[in-house]
């Protein structure tokens, strides 16, 4: 029997075949593992929503402080290079409608592999420099959105629970969704299903869970991707305000419905 060329015996050829076989298996294996090792992070998309309804005023002093600290602290941390995206929305009466901006990071790392040290690390310190610039840009974005001012009567109503759907459309595209609400937290809905904890707050801990299974029970049909969302929530308050101006069974009635909505992490506040 030839193989490549020359004659062999078919105990031989048998041989090498399988010795053929073998590297062909090991090499594919070997590119297999370099394509996982290689494969790209899960990209943050940070969603911002932020107050503007009669209850929360930001414009100066204390709450504006905080939520500023608060905006440029997360770009810092979850814009680490091309394709992690923030969005911002204005949480008052059509809340599902306020998107007021939509940026993503187009920073990216040029390859660095035959580089040698002193272009490598010129490279990186580029990348640094081009991605501090892009930050730069985006809190300064943000930063205008929390200081744009609602007179319209929009600000008359506060439909929180409208962000819901959003944030499940974003968490369905595979990012890995951050959200941070900058509000009260003060849901100001009229109609069959919906809160007005202006007029009706939660009197305690117990209604708060109560009422935040029986809202899960109506919405979680349609939110199928909350599982690994992370909530953060920064209200508007000082560490002194009372429990009158800041009710902890409003936070109670969140708490509860995100773990009831399956996101599998605790609501942090801020």
């Amino acid at each position: 029997m030839k193989f490549l060329g020359f004659n062999v015996s078919s105990k031989l050829t048998g041989f090498s075949l399988c010795l053929m076989v073998g590297i062909l298996l090991w090499a594919c294996s070997g590119q297999d593992k370099k394509q996982e090792n290689t494969l790209p992070e899960t990209k943050i998309c940070s969603m911002i929503f932020i107050d503007k309804s009669v209850s929360v005023n930001v414009d100066k002093g204390f709450a504006n402080e905080k939520y500023t600290k608060i905006i440029n602290d997360l770009v810092e941390k979850n814009i680490r290079g091309k394709g992690d995206k923030l969005i911002v929305y204005f949480i008052h009466e059509n809340t599902a409608k306020a998107k007021v901006a939509e940026v993503i990071s187009r920073t990216e790392m040029d390859e660095t592999d035959g580089a040698n040290a002193n272009d490598s690390e010129a490279l990186k310190t580029e990348f640094s420099l081009d991605l501090s610039r892009e930050k730069s840009i985006f809190k300064q974005l943000v930063v205008k959105q929390l200081n744009a001012r609602n007179a319209s009567s929009s600000n008359e109503n506060t439909d929180i629970l409208a962000s819901l759907e959003l944030i499940d459309k974003e968490a369905a595209r595979g990012y890995d969704v951050k959200v941070y609400y900058l509000s009260d937290m003060v849901e100001s809905m009229k109609g069959e299903h919906r809160r007005d904890f202006h007029k009706n707050p939660p009197v305690d801990d117990a209604a708060a869970v109560g009422w935040a299974r029986e809202d899960a029970s109506n919405l979680k049909a349609n939110l199928n991707n909350l599982t690994s969302v992370q909530v953060f929530v920064a209200k508007p308050f000082e560490p002194t305000a009372s429990t009158r101006v800041n009710n902890p069974a409003v936070s109670a009635y969140w708490e509860r419905l995100f773990a009831e909505l399956g996101v599998s992490t605790e609501v942090e506040e801020l």
